[in-house]
């Protein structure tokens, strides 16, 4: 908890409140208590492993001292209050407080946070709540390092479950190559274990395929992986800070071996500061999925002003090849950012979150062709203002399972009078055309919403599942808005947040000039997941786009399987929609899709028939060009094809969208389903 401030007095440049700031000792502490009761007890291998999809956060309140109070009694009601950690100054009244709430340990105050306070609190919170059940062996003890904390603490918990050793990882002097060849191969161990444990393998079995199993799960290895990527765009801080104050800014390394935890780590410079509550983002995120994390080093300021380049690029007639010079340019200003580890664990990556104000995902990792976000999927988690994303971490949302009838609403603020409102309204309709065999699944409803306050009212009324706002994007200075009615809007000021906002508007997420997004301010408001676009898009294209993820979300929810949650829905609606960018890059190309191919089908068709196992995620429209290379030379028209896929070229557009918040806890089919899959025998 922390003491109420007088004055906004932040860090520079993130912009973390020196009052929350405060609370850095005490919630670095909290990631090394329990998450659960299952962190108490020795637990199946399988469910180990299987937890990783189930994101398993530890449940800490961050809230000020004349804030706990019968207020939050209240809701504390349907939870286990167990600790409270408090600046030694508040321990009287802290300590008042929570007795009177009914936590079950005492105050803990910062000068008893210890190896051996932690490991009596564990014990006590054993014998408060399962007593009856054998005690988990293994010591527990703070990590010192916070540059490694995200990989080693996640694997620490994980080695306790396991009986291993992590002697080493305490070491001061541990380098980060070192610590990623232990967590990754614990992953291993552990991915192999639980294959032979679900195939019911005996002990002696088990042990004489181990080897052959370990080398097998290392080739396919899948684990959530959080980065934590500072920087701040060089237009923001212009804008937010006198030139004395950015004089005292700098860009930091991926690792600093001062970076140690303590109870004053609070009061150490800006910088320092920043990176401690940037790491425990990281690092809470990385426990919850029993994962692993990685800081990176801050985005070089050139990136940023590259990617603004790009983005206003987007505002005028934008070519090919000038995107794609664009691109390279930020590939070149972002190099610094790459390293071995990083490499090698977005190469074994289930899903990436990025916190950071930088969008990684239209990199491209370097042997990859095609950008990061069309190899894996990506969420982000904004970093400004830092406080509102450290309080947004601690807080864990309940997981949300969309494995009922979905409502969907499309909000139609743009008037008909507008070719773009008629094309968006003609999508929405051809939509719910392809989703009528599943409609019992999912119900997609349009509404006119042409002011706020009717947007608002339509919410109210349908209280949909997923929102979608089809609007003008508009900058407001720096401030990204939709237009609605007349205005452009930062806050839509509903009374119920829908979980998921997709907005199928323009640059209502750029990244480049630091500038103020809807998509952002719309996590404030509530939603947990909002998909943004970070450039003019075009509305047939958003519209073909929009369709498909329609159709893929019927079907999945009718028939669940192939998608665990709506981020990989999204990533593979985003992913396979190569080939609509390549064929909607000149007239040329979009008659020749329909032409008819030696086999009487259309382009696209036999293309859709051909490509299936042949496209790789890394090198995406690379591939897509030689299937549909292939199909032009059986017509004779290979080269004038392949002429047209450069001249005039086309434009990567569905890489240019975000997913920010937490797409990847909505899940699209129940828990409980998703853990019989994972169950032995299955």
């Amino acid at each position: 908890m922390w003491e109420r401030p007088a004055a906004a007095e932040s860090t520079v440049p993130h912009g973390l409140a020196k009052t929350v700031a405060a609370a850095l000792p005490g919630l670095w502490y909290c990631l090394h208590l329990p998450a659960s009761l299952a962190d108490l007890v020795d637990v199946d291998i399988w469910k180990l492993k299987a937890a990783q999809s189930l994101r398993l956060d530890h449940n800490i309140l961050l809230v000020p001292i004349d804030c706990f109070d019968e207020d939050l009694g209240r809701h504390l009601q349907h939870h286990h209050p167990v600790v409270t950690v408090c600046p030694d100054e508040l321990l009287d009244e802290a300590r008042q407080r929570a007795s009177a709430l009914g936590f079950v340990l005492p105050t803990t105050p910062y000068s008893q946070l210890s190896d051996a306070t932690l490991t009596a609190q564990w014990r006590a919170i054993h014998e408060h709540f399962i007593p009856e059940l054998p005690t988990l062996a293994g010591e527990v003890s703070l990590t010192r390092r916070l540059d490694l904390a995200p990989l080693t603490l996640p694997h620490r918990r994980l080695a306790r479950q396991m009986g291993w050793s992590t002697a080493e990882l305490a070491a001061q002097d541990m380098s980060v190559s070192k610590a990623f060849t232990q967590v990754f191969h614990g992953q291993t161990r552990l991915a192999a274990l639980a294959r032979l444990e679900r195939e019911g393998a005996s002990p002696s079995e088990a042990a004489r395929r181990f080897l052959q199993t370990a080398r097998e799960e290392a080739d396919r290895l899948q684990v959530p992986v959080a980065l934590g990527l500072p920087g701040t765009a060089p237009a923001y801080t212009r804008n937010a800070y006198d030139g004395e104050v950015r004089r005292r800014t700098g860009p930091q390394p991926a690792v600093s071996p001062d970076d140690t935890w303590s109870v004053a780590l609070h009061e150490r410079p800006d910088h320092m500061v920043e990176r401690a509550a940037i790491e425990f983002a990281v690092t809470h995120e990385a426990v919850a999925s029993s994962g692993l994390g990685l800081m990176l080093p801050t985005v070089p300021p050139d990136a940023f002003v590259i990617l603004a380049e790009l983005e206003r690029h987007f505002l005028t007639p934008h070519s090919s090849a000038a995107v794609r010079r664009l691109l390279t340019r930020l590939n070149d200003a972002a190099q610094p950012l790459w390293s071995k580890e990083l490499a090698a664990a977005i190469q074994r990556a289930s899903h990436l979150t990025v916190f950071s104000n930088f969008p990684l995902g239209l990199l491209t990792m370097p042997g990859d062709s095609a950008p990061l976000c069309a190899r894996v999927p990506v969420a982000y988690r904004p970093l400004e203002p830092l406080t509102r994303a450290v309080q947004h971490q601690v807080f864990a949302p309940p997981r949300i399972s969309l494995n009922h009838t979905i409502k969907v609403l499309v909000a139609e603020c743009i008037p008909l009078s507008d070719p773009v409102g008629r094309i968006s309204r003609e999508g929405w309709r051809i939509a719910r055309e392809n989703v009528a065999p599943e409609a019992a699944t999912l119900t997609i409803i349009q509404a006119e919403t042409l002011t706020l306050e009717a947007l608002q009212q339509s919410v109210a009324e349908h209280r949909p599942d997923i929102l979608v706002i089809s609007a003008h994007g508009k900058m407001v200075g720096n401030m990204a808005a939709l237009v609605i009615g007349d205005a452009p809007h930062l806050d839509l000021g509903l009374d119920r947040m829908p979980p998921v906002v997709m907005l199928s508007a323009c640059h209502v997420a750029p990244r480049g000039s630091g500038a103020v997004a809807i998509t952002d301010l719309l996590l404030r408001e509530g939603a947990l997941a909002v998909l943004g676009t970070q450039v003019p898009v075009e509305v047939t294209r958003n519209a073909t786009l929009m369709i498909r993820f329609m159709v893929y979300l019927a079907e999945e929810n009718a028939k669940p399987g192939q998608f665990a949650t709506i981020l990989d829905l999204w990533h593979h609606v985003q992913k396979s929609n190569a080939v609509n960018d390549i064929l909607d890059g000149s007239p040329s190309l979009r008659a020749w899709a329909t032409s008819t191919t030696i086999n009487g089908n259309s382009v696209i068709r036999e293309f859709s028939s051909r490509a299936s196992g042949r496209l790789r995620l890394p090198h995406v429209y690379e591939d897509t060009e030689r299937v549909l290379g292939e199909i032009a030379d059986e017509q004779g028209q290979g080269k004038r094809v392949r002429n047209w896929f450069r001249r005039p070229g086309y434009v990567p557009e569905s890489l240019f969208y975000v997913f920010a918040g937490r797409p990847d806890r909505i899940h699209l089919s129940s828990l409980g389903w998703q853990a019989e899959q994972a169950r032995p025998g299955r």
